[in-house]
């Protein structure tokens, strides 16, 4: 809005510009008033004119019907406001492009109250008819009875537009609507009611509504939905190998599939039957292009469009689109369904188990194949350091129709196969994959020592050469003794104690190894001169190992108790020689 204010207090307030369609109607609000010491009377006269020039011939509306003032529009531009209470609005109804300019508006009144608003100017621009609307455009089902409704793009009263209907369906049940609104609006619309067929798809449907000197028309395009499909939006195989693709539909209300029936895929579908790729016929119009590799697996009449795919190749990665195809009216195709097939790379087969592997013990391996195809039977091969003779394939069929492959392979592991490679490929038709693991060999438990014993051993060892290198010390100091006070080894007496002790000294070690293993441990003479012995016993005890010894020469007894960190199972003993 804008507003214009005078030197003697008169202001004015009105839209800068208005639009309205060619035909239809507008109102231009308009409010004034007069500057103080100013009264308006009843007689007070509002007038517009068109491109004022200052000449009455100009005139469009005014708010009194006096000869003065002719109508010149055939009573399509009214004064609408009431001027003695300050409004000046006036309307449009049938607009005309020659009805496109601005408009200005005068006060009449006693003397000294007349003025013309040359600061404010309402522009007025005709535009072409805008479309009606029609709703809904989806949704429609085939055999079942649908309503549209056209709605025509005014609200102006007075001004009832007639309603048309055209196209391929019946369009004689139509009814024509009028609603009036508090603020003086109205809205006009028409009802349609008929029932689609399957033959009504993708068939134009025209509403056109016509004013007193114009009229406008809406255009939309029947998509009836007799046909309702589910299939997955994309799907992925393994190439080389093969995927079924689940695909069920069923028709309208009303219609019945035959035993003719037939189901089409389509390969990147683009109208021609070049790009055919199953179907559910084995026709002659419907040649078989991918050499058996795609088949149709599903029954048409009982609603199932399933095909299936073998020995995946990367062409095949697509688009894929299903038509049907029945008596008439029974023809369509799935435009809004097209299944994706991805072909990527063959997995790996997995190799089990890969842990628990022991030296010397027969061990069997499992080695599966990534694909479970009906009729697509891999080859296996293992490889590795070990025996790979022992092998055998098996195939177990599903109740689902699938089949699972697998190969074992049967053999003993030594420790030297402990982390070599062991590898199993599965060969398809034009593909294969393999699994490679790494041999993880366990030595067995009873080839492993007590590590409880180790401390045991080292101290009993240690104890004994200890003990052997204090006899010979005393040994030695003895036969030095011998020689000083001038004995010698001719001494009949010094050889036969001698003798003696190497008697007894072989006696011991024949005594220790007939002894049992489980009660004696170590057996070790300890002989500390021709003439002198001493017998040590090494017992286990509560807390450690218990030593006791005895002088031979001189009956002495030598005991030292348990001993932390001294253990044994069995008896360390030196038998008196």
């Amino acid at each position: 809005m804008e507003m214009y204010f005078s030197s003697t207090g008169y202001k004015i307030e009105a839209p800068a510009g208005v639009r309205v369609q060619r035909g239809l109607c507008v109102r231009i609000p308009c409010s004034f008033t007069v500057g103080p010491g100013y009264t308006l009377t009843r007689d007070a006269i509002g007038i517009w004119y068109k491109g004022y020039n200052g000449s009455k011939s100009g005139i469009i509306a005014a708010s009194t019907d006096s000869s003065w003032f002719p109508d010149t529009t055939n009573g399509r531009f009214i004064f609408t406001g009431k001027v003695s209470a300050g409004d000046c609005s006036f309307s449009i109804s049938d607009a005309q492009p020659g009805d496109t300019d601005r408009y200005q508006f005068r006060l009449e009144d006693r003397a000294p109250l007349r003025f013309s608003s040359f600061g404010i100017q309402p522009s007025i621009s005709v535009t072409e008819l805008k479309k009606p609307d029609i709703s809904p455009t989806e949704g429609l089902i085939a055999g079942e009875e649908v309503t549209l409704t056209c709605t025509a793009p005014t609200n102006c009263p007075g001004l009832s537009p007639t309603f048309t209907w055209e196209g391929s369906v019946n369009t004689e049940r139509t009814q024509n609507h009028t609603l009036r609104h508090q603020d003086g609006n109205f809205s006009y619309w028409s009802n349609f009611t008929f029932t689609p067929s399957p033959r009504d798809h993708n068939s134009p449907l025209t509403c056109t509504v016509t004013y007193k000197h114009d009229s406008a028309k809406a255009n939309i395009t029947l998509n009836v939905e007799w046909f309702d499909i589910e299939a997955p939006a994309g799907v992925r195989v393994q190439r080389g190998l093969c995927v079924r693709i689940p695909c069920s539909f069923t028709v309208g209300p009303g219609f019945t599939l035959t035993r003719d029936a037939i189901g089409i895929w389509y390969k990147g579908y683009n109208g021609s039957k070049s790009g055919i790729i199953a179907a559910s016929t084995d026709s002659s119009q419907f040649p078989d292009t991918t050499n058996g590799r795609f088949i149709f697996t599903g029954k048409v009449s009982a609603g199932d469009c399933s095909f299936s795919i073998s020995d995946a190749q990367p062409g095949d990665t697509d688009r894929y689109q299903f038509r049907l195809e029945d008596r008439d009216p029974l023809r369509f195709s799935s435009f809004g369904i097209q299944p994706s097939i991805s072909v990527t790379d063959l997995k790996e087969p997995d190799i089990s188990p890969t842990e628990g592997l022991i030296a010397g013990e027969e061990v069997t391996l499992t080695c599966t194949a990534p694909t479970n195809c009906p009729g697509l039977s891999p080859t296996f091969t293992w490889e590795g350091s070990v025996n790979t003779e022992r092998t055998q394939m098996y195939e177990l069929p599903q109740q689902d129709g699938n089949i699972i492959y697998w190969s074992i392979i049967t053999f003993t592991p030594s420790p030297r196969d402990h982390n070599s490679p062991l590898t199993c490929t599965v060969t398809y038709k034009h593909g294969s994959a393999k699994a490679n693991i790494t041999l993880n060999v366990e030595y067995p438990k009873e080839m492993c020592f007590d590590s409880k014993l180790i401390p045991v051993m080292v101290a009993g060892n240690i104890i004994i050469l200890a003990l052997m290198g204090l006899g010979n010390v005393w040994y030695l100091k003895r036969t030095k003794k011998i020689q000083g006070k001038g004995k010698t080894r001719e001494d009949p007496k010094l050889k036969a104690e001698e003798a003696e002790y190497e008697a007894r000294k072989s006696l011991c070690r024949h005594r220790a190894n007939h002894i049992d293993r489980q009660d004696v441990v170590q057996c070790v003479p300890v002989p500390l001169s021709v003439s002198h012995s001493f017998t040590l016993c090494a017992e286990p005890a509560v807390g450690g190992l218990e030593l006791s010894g005895t002088d031979s020469a001189h009956s002495r007894v030598y005991n030292r108790g348990p001993s932390r960190g001294d253990s044994a199972e069995g008896a360390l003993c030196a038998h008196p020689l």
